[in-house]
């Protein structure tokens, strides 16, 4: 079956130090769009985040938020959304409330977080040099109080994120958070944990923009590397995880390729969306 949409994960998968596009990735990447594949970036980030070398690419539709809303490019326009309950996010909430840990919240493809939260993330909340890029780039939000703010706006969220954890705490969140049902956990980094509505995974948001696009699941190529990226390569019909991804996403995808730091999805994409190399 010809490849009609090649859904693409972005860190760890299709870019470099969280921001950087690799000249072989964007040149199979636009290679595949001259052919008329439809290229989609599917991640866990909101819209607002979405890095420029990728906008570049001229996609018309964005996977974000780990399924949590699908955007139409460049206007803007959700055209599925899985958002997770107010009542939800606030039983969410009043559990991250027992924890001094660092908040975010997607709405609308954009960030919300508590006033003080971005100039201590580096010290009181400790995270890591890795992580700076995460808040520093993100044109935040900022409310005096989650809770208030959760109860004034009646907010649903796109996604809740937790950008760093302690083991212990990301041991502990994940079990009292499942308990509340309703929910998709995810992570998309070691040290992370990503909430979604349950509704909520990029697999469910592939297949739906698929069916919006009358298009079948044998023509649809995803690639990824990790948790947050399984139900997108168990949905598509063709699916392929980097060899530095996690156990789970391969074991989750049918085919292999090259590590994100060397070309892997360049060279995916030119073996299986463009048929060059084959036998």
């Amino acid at each position: 079956m010809t490849i009609k949409l090649l859904a693409f994960d972005l860190d760890g998968t299709a870019i470099l130090n969280h921001k950087e596009l690799p000249e072989e990735n964007r040149q199979a990447l636009e290679d595949a769009a001259a052919q008329g594949i439809l290229l989609v970036p599917a991640t866990g980030r909101m819209l607002d985040f979405l890095p420029a070398p990728v906008l570049a690419l001229g996609a018309s539709y964005a996977i974000t938020a780990n399924g949590g809303a699908v955007y139409r490019l460049p206007d803007r326009e959700p055209v599925i959304q899985n958002l997770i309950p107010n009542e939800k996010a606030r039983d969410v909430l009043r559990v991250l409330e027992d924890y001094d840990i660092y908040i975010e919240y997607y709405s609308n493809g954009k960030a919300i977080t508590r006033r003080d939260m971005p100039s201590r993330a580096r010290t009181h909340y400790a995270l890591p040099e890795s992580k700076w890029g995460f808040v520093d780039g993100k044109d935040y939000t900022l409310v005096d109080s989650l809770s208030a703010m959760l109860e004034e706006t009646g907010l649903r969220p796109e996604k809740i994120n937790l950008p760093y954890l302690k083991d212990h705490q990301k041991r502990e969140l994940w079990a009292r958070l499942d308990a509340l049902g309703g929910l998709r956990l995810t992570s998309s980094i070691s040290d992370n944990l990503e909430i979604n509505s349950a509704q909520a995974h990029k697999g469910g948001a592939l297949l739906a923009l698929a069916q919006q696009l009358g298009l079948k699941p044998d023509e649809l190529m995803a690639i990824g590397d990790n948790g947050n990226d399984v139900t997108m390569l168990e949905a598509a019909g063709c699916s392929v995880a980097v060899a530095d991804g996690s156990a789970e996403a391969r074991a989750a995808a049918k085919f292999g390729t090259a590590p994100h730091d060397q070309n892997g999805l360049a060279q995916a994409v030119r073996r299986f969306a463009l048929g060059q190399g084959m036998s």
